[in-house]
């Protein structure tokens, strides 16, 4: 036990050291570097833009699929740029001040270790942007509609989806320039005024009223953004992968954190899709199981049948029998339904409902064939 202890402090220390390092390096590696060129954006890149370049580079740079030095400081690099370009605040500052201005609001970069989380060293990223507390926007629910061979198989979805994004060009200020921005002097960017009034001899009131001189806002625009016309707002598509993973059942819902519309001063609600399965010629199911309807002859209800079913994915199932088919049997077959959500190697039934097709007609001789079958 006492082994193990030091085993655990030893390398509990190993993993505090390497942080330390790159706690260290950080400043070094990212001094005076352009975060618009760390990601290979121009400076009027809009934020679905740049988080899809982000997505993009850091998957190519990630110490787990590229393990050598260069990579690790490139994806260190990128993870600072995106932490203050994916952020519309840090980048409003980033833009009028440069990377100074995001030391002085001591803004610059997230915290160390959440960059060492993904080298495997612990802690977390939030994607909560700027420490300010902000509203949060409604979240948006769609509808997503699916096969249930996608529900089968599973597959990745690539949805093209239009939302309110706040203006690429003045990053959702409404002014021509960040420099026309300033914080109201009336009520000192809180957008309200405390208004004293004396009710009598040593009665005194106090009371709160919203900003007459920004309306509330804190902040003063002193010019008119040309692109959205000081609306501060316009629409943008952003393309989203959406997982659909084996087994999943109608009404489920996959999430996709502050990716609803966007607009200023509010942190973006949730977009879900909610999972629809679209109806299909042959199966249905019913929780984990697959129904089918599978028809025979009279002849085949009688004498038995061998018949070949084409599944989802395309493997074939058959189904034998040799003995006497009642109409509206059901035939199980074990382990051909659909996999099991979160437990994908469980599947459950396949079952196979018979109906028997009637002739609509039947000649002497074959009359008097059956009188004798029922006879004997």
């Amino acid at each position: 036990m006492i082994a193990l202890l030091l085993r655990y402090h030893k390398r509990m220390a190993n993993k505090a050291l390497a942080c330390l390092l790159l706690a260290a390096l950080l400043p070094l590696v990212l001094c005076g570097a352009d975060y618009y060129e760390v990601l290979g954006l121009s400076r009027d890149a809009t934020a679905s833009q740049i988080k899809k370049t982000y997505r993009k580079l850091s998957l190519k740079y990630h110490p787990d699929k590229d393990p050598s030095e260069e990579a690790k400081k490139k994806y260190v690099e990128l993870t600072t740029a995106y932490d203050v370009l994916g952020d519309e605040e840090k980048r409003r500052i980033y833009d009028q001040y440069g990377e100074e201005g995001i030391k002085n609001q001591g803004q610059h970069a997230h915290n160390p270790f959440d960059i060492f989380s993904a080298f495997g060293f612990g802690g977390s990223r939030s994607n909560t942007g700027s420490s300010q507390m902000q509203n949060k926007g409604p979240d948006l629910e769609i509808d997503l509609e699916v096969t249930l061979k996608d529900l089968y198989l599973g597959r990745v979805i690539d949805v093209a989806h239009r939302k309110q994004t706040l203006c690429h060009k003045c990053r959702g200020t409404g002014a021509k320039k960040a420099s026309d921005v300033t914080t109201c002097g009336g009520c000192k960017g809180t957008g309200m005024k405390m208004k004293v009034q004396q009710l009598g001899p040593g009665f005194v009131q106090q009371t709160q009223t919203v900003c007459d001189e920004c309306g509330g806002k804190g902040k003063k625009v002193t010019s008119t953004c040309p692109h959205c016309g000081g609306k501060k707002v316009e629409v943008d598509e952003d393309n989203l992968m959406v997982s659909i993973e084996r087994g999943m059942v109608d009404g489920e819902r996959i999430t996709f954190s502050q990716q609803a519309d966007e607009a200023p001063d509010t942190t973006p609600g949730d977009l879900i899709f909610r999972i629809v399965t679209a109806p299909h010629k042959r199966f249905v199911r019913q929780g984990d199981n697959l129904h089918f309807s599978l028809t025979i002859s009279l002849l085949e209800a009688l004498v038995g049948f061998n018949k070949k079913i084409k599944h989802l994915d395309g493997h074939i199932v058959d189904v034998v029998r040799a003995e006497v088919t009642k109409p509206g049997q059901v035939i199980t077959i074990q382990g051909e339904g659909m996999p099991q959500h979160n437990f994908p190697s469980n599947t459950g039934d396949l079952l196979i409902e018979i109906t028997v097709k009637f002739p609509t007609s039947l000649t002497e001789e074959q009359k008097e064939g059956f009188k004798k079958l029922l006879q004997s």
